[in-house]
């Protein structure tokens, strides 16, 4: 059984040593401070580029559309509800210009330019004189006068941001003039708007602003990668240390001088287990206080919560085995290096495993239940998932017990695996190549 004074002493040594290291404390300090600030800066400069964008349409056959055009001029995005009060057929351009009723939806906040041309195919994309191209028949209009189908051709650029994005909300416009031309047709057969839709499907979400789904929507993805963030700041922060302090030590000359304490070897691979679990959960918790700062700048501007503290506090201590089971799977694994370099080496399985356990447990409609429970890794990701998340659903009491023992296992053999290899000889000593 380990003496915890000793146990301790060990960890407060290896600890104090660690934060001395102006690396160390770059890593796990530094390097989200400028991280955060940084990623935060790009998100608004792509918003800003998003909003200033100006996205060119051609339009060939502007002639044969319906309605009033380039050349008339009404109160635009009125003009379409009247003509459809009316049993008349809608414009699509006004002025020249996608009347605003027709973007009403659309969640982008770049402009939408409108270029009548006598012709365009794919040589317009090709010479960049638009980001999309709209190709209207001779005979659209009359086959709408007819009560037929009428179609018209979409064009853009393949594998180009602008186009893609030029064309998205091109199909967003037609289809909302599609709903005008289909409204104005049931007006003439005298028959409501609504004809088609003979259920009023209410779901929960319809009644949201759209503010309040977007927010919805954030909150659901923070609750999949909070977790998964904490994973990697926690990998991030104890590989380094569990590397010095194993690998690191032989190079230095110092293990020998601390095997030939009166201190047994468990003691030491606990000592140092301890210290490496406080520095991985360390840097999460740095990182999360981070986290809540961006948020709460974020609530201040906004009247909706993006994540729940008490819920993020809960993932936080849930954290807690998934930091003992990476300080225990990398200080496995440095012990056995013979430098620091190689012990750099010995770190890439434990991504290998962690990496894709956790993508799994990002995956959609992944609950935690009798198998997941038992997965490590994904079972203590999936735990912090429904910590964070706000649901009526009664929380999975039942499974927690498997949780626990799976990562207990886990971070058991980890150990037993470094205690072996510290009272190996052949491995302490053994010279780098």
């Amino acid at each position: 059984m380990p003496r915890w004074s000793v146990v301790r002493l060990i960890a407060a040594r290896e600890v104090r040593d660690q934060l001395r290291d102006r690396r160390t404390l770059f890593l796990i300090l530094g390097l989200p401070v400028l991280m955060y600030p940084l990623f935060v800066g790009v998100g608004l400069l792509y918003a800003a580029a998003v909003k200033d964008k100006k996205l060119v349409v051609a339009v060939a056959g502007a002639e044969h559309l319906p309605g009033p055009r380039a050349d008339v001029s009404a109160v635009a995005g009125a003009a379409a509800g009247h003509a459809a009060a009316a049993g008349a057929i809608p414009p699509l351009l006004v002025d020249g210009r996608f009347p605003p009723a027709y973007l009403a939806g659309d969640p982008e906040g770049s402009t939408l330019a409108v270029e009548l041309v006598p012709g365009a195919d794919q040589d317009t994309l090709a010479r960049r004189e638009a980001d999309a191209v709209l190709v209207v028949d001779p005979d659209f209009a009359a086959r709408l006068a007819r009560g037929e189908r009428a179609a018209v051709r979409v064009l853009g650029r393949d594998g180009e941001e602008n186009s893609k994005l030029a064309v998205a909300r091109l199909t967003g416009v037609l289809r909302a003039w599609a709903e005008k031309v289909k409204e104005a047709r049931f007006a003439r057969a005298g028959l409501p708007a609504d004809f088609d839709l003979p259920i009023d499907i209410k779901d929960p979400q319809s009644e949201k602003p759209a503010d309040k789904k977007m927010f919805d929507e954030i909150r659901d993805l923070l609750v999949k990668m909070i977790p998964f963030l904490l994973l990697m700041w926690m990998l991030t922060g104890a590989i380094y240390p569990a590397v010095d302090l194993t690998a690191g030590e032989k190079e230095r000359g110092t293990m020998e001088t601390l095997l030939i304490s009166p201190v047994e070897r468990a003691e030491i691979v606990w000592g140092k287990f301890l210290a490496v679990a406080g520095m991985g959960f360390g840097t999460a918790v740095w990182n999360v206080l981070l986290m809540v700062v961006a948020l709460a700048v974020v609530q201040v501007l906004r009247s909706y919560a993006v994540v729940s503290l008490p819920g993020l506090a809960a993932c936080v201590l849930a954290a807690l085995p998934l930091a003992a089971l990476v300080a225990a799977g990398t200080m496995a694994l440095g012990v056995f290096a013979r430098s620091t370099k190689e012990g750099n080496y010995y770190m890439v399985p434990i991504f290998l495993v962690t990496l894709p356990l956790a993508y799994w447990s990002m995956s959609p409609g992944k609950e935690l239940d009798g198998f997941t429970s038992w997965v490590p890794v994904a079972n203590a990701l999936l735990l912090q998932q429904r910590l964070m998340s706000v649901r009526p659903d009664p929380f999975p009491w039942a499974h927690l017990p498997a949780v626990a023992v799976s990562l207990g296992l886990c971070i058991g053999l980890a150990l037993w695996a470094a205690v072996r290899q510290f009272k190996r000889e052949s491995v302490l000593f053994r010279q780098a190549a």
